[in-house]
């Protein structure tokens, strides 16, 4: 294998071997290179459907329905305007990749030597009351599949292990190693967790940053404008906003975020929830018409139909100017002061 780009940019790459894989390993994720360099890192840890043959019979579930099934197709032009990208291919039924890797109950890993299952850090308001729920967390490894579906009983230390060293743990080197790229080039490093939330959820869209532990003011502020509002190419064809945005609620962001979000390292991460009933049919599985990336620039997509329609372009649009604004350059000093 020649040798990993260590540069950001089209010929950036990825050595298994800097993961603790071996040379001639396959990666458990897909590594899309950015056009040109750029500071911005997106992941997507819960899109993959695929199921490790070692681990035995893929279990009788949808995959689909325990992903954030198809949320990476909002981003179309996320490589050509200079993200590096990265996509789970194996389900988060292996292991959810948005959970540290010892969040795991005893009761799961009895042999385990120091489980540290967390609370919910994330609430959600009971409809009609005042009061508000936890949003469950079922770990890093499942017991059951959405719909209380059993996956597990109970699974051996050396199991999990061989889990955790094999899928979780390589997705979080590549995350290291691609952020301290752009750290080394441009001073500081964005990165960008993508996923989407049932339609039960209230809301549309949501922007987490750990209470703003996680990155800089400077990013929040312009996420937030990004995120609220059409761009100017829009503004004559979206003349009213049909999205909302919250921030921190009802999620303050996993531990992509958590562990990588550094503002005084000049490590930035955010993370972005989408309503999946913007772009799919839920109840089916199926998606909405969603355009080119050669119609997404050239906005052509901006001309809705209905309702349903308008929310969609507006989505892509939102999206869209998204990744323009963090993967933008900055001045790094200006980063370093808004986080001290």
């Amino acid at each position: 294998m020649p040798e990993a780009t260590t540069d950001p940019g089209a010929d950036e790459a990825i050595d298994p071997a800097q993961l603790g894989l071996a040379p001639d390993a396959p990666l458990p994720f897909e590594f899309r290179a950015g056009a040109r360099p750029s500071p911005l890192v997106i992941s997507f840890p819960h899109v993959g459907l695929a199921w490790p043959g070692e681990l035995g019979p893929r279990p009788q579930v949808n995959f689909r329905r325990n992903a954030d099934y198809a949320v990476d197709r909002l981003y179309v032009r996320a490589e050509a305007l200079g993200a590096a990208t990265i996509r789970a291919r194996y389900s988060r039924l292996v292991v959810d990749l948005n959970r540290a890797e010892d969040d795991v109950s005893p009761d799961l890993v009895p042999d385990h030597p120091a489980p540290r299952p967390r609370p919910s850090t994330s609430t959600v308001a009971l409809a009609g009351a005042t009061r508000r729920r936890p949003i469950r967390n079922r770990g890093v490894v499942w017991r059951h599949a959405i719909g209380n579906i059993p996956l597990l009983s109970t699974l051996d230390h050396a199991s999990f292990a061989g889990r955790i060293a094999a899928f979780h743990r390589p997705y979080y080197a590549a995350l290291a190693e691609l952020l301290e790229r752009r750290r080394r080039r441009f001073g500081y490093a964005v990165l960008l967790d993508a996923h989407s939330m049932p339609g039960t959820i209230t809301g549309d869209l949501v922007l987490g940053t750990r209470d703003g532990a996680s990155c800089a003011p400077t990013l929040i502020d312009a996420a937030t404008r990004a995120l609220s509002g059409p761009s100017p190419r829009a503004a004559d064809r979206i003349r009213q906003w049909p999205l909302d945005l919250t921030v921190d609620d009802p999620y303050r962001g996993g531990e992509i975020i958590a562990h990588f979000g550094r503002p005084r390292a000049d490590v930035h991460a955010l993370q972005l929830e989408v309503n999946r009933g913007l772009y799919m049919d839920e109840y089916r599985l199926e998606l909405g018409g969603i355009p080119s990336a050669e119609r997404i620039a050239a906005g052509d997509h901006l001309e809705p139909r209905d309702r349903a329609q308008r929310r969609l372009a507006a989505l892509l649009e939102a999206v869209d100017q998204l990744v323009i604004e963090l993967s933008r350059p900055r001045e790094d000093e200006t980063l370093r002061a808004a986080a001290e």
